[in-house]
């Protein structure tokens, strides 16, 4: 009974863990890609301006 316990643990961590990475490659993701628009939100105010 433990030991089908501890596997069932270790699944249920592995899986934890897993959803943790693709939440962080997802928020990285979209972190890069709003860095990139912002430059160019910048630049259509500064042409605005000009």
């Amino acid at each position: 009974m433990n030991e089908s316990g501890n596997k069932t643990a270790w699944n249920i961590g592995g899986a934890v863990v897993g959803v943790i990475l693709a939440l962080l490659a997802i928020f990285g993701l979209v972190q890069s890609q709003s860095s990139i628009k912002q430059p160019q939100n910048y630049s259509e105010v500064i042409s605005y301006d000009g």
